[in-house]
């Protein structure tokens, strides 16, 4: 899965350098190592979903013991198919809004490092929510507007 997003956001972004994407995914797999799913393939033959080509995501869903698939493409990930697997779908705006729902106080935490990590050209905080709402996250940005403890 890592060289599905790779590759796609290497298509959709032609100015981000490979290098960047390769050290993102570095970076991810030693922080998580254990979100790393391996050995999921021989499932992917057994699983019906609208889209074939989707079968290799609810695979590693249900190796890694996944409860949700975080994805823009929820036609193609209906609950029908996936209750059996006791895995659901959900988009990322609703899985961004719900995690502060849950934890505010760390997803707070964690937008603000993600926007000071933005080092070459740090937005002010209403450029990078919105440019969190164009690219789709219209609640959670509703939501990081209302919570004054993103600003420095």
């Amino acid at each position: 899965m890592h060289d599905e997003w790779m590759r796609n956001l290497a298509a959709n972004t032609p100015a981000l350098p490979i290098e960047r994407l390769i050290a993102t995914r570095d970076r991810m797999k030693a922080v998580l190592p254990e979100a790393d799913v391996a050995n999921c393939a021989s499932l992917v033959a057994d699983l019906e979903l609208p889209d074939p080509g989707d079968r290799h995501v609810l695979a590693a869903a249900v190796t890694g013991k996944a409860s949700i698939i975080v994805t823009w493409n929820l036609k193609d990930f209906p609950a029908q198919d996936l209750r059996p697997y006791r895995v659901t779908s959900q988009s990322p705006d609703d899985f961004l809004t719900e995690l502060h729902a849950a934890f505010p106080d760390a997803l707070i935490s964690s937008v603000k490092r993600a926007r000071l990590n933005l080092w070459k050209t740090t937005p002010t905080v209403e450029r990078f929510i919105d440019a969190l709402q164009q690219n789709g996250l219209k609640k959670f940005a509703r939501m990081l507007c209302q919570n004054i403890a993103l600003r420095d």
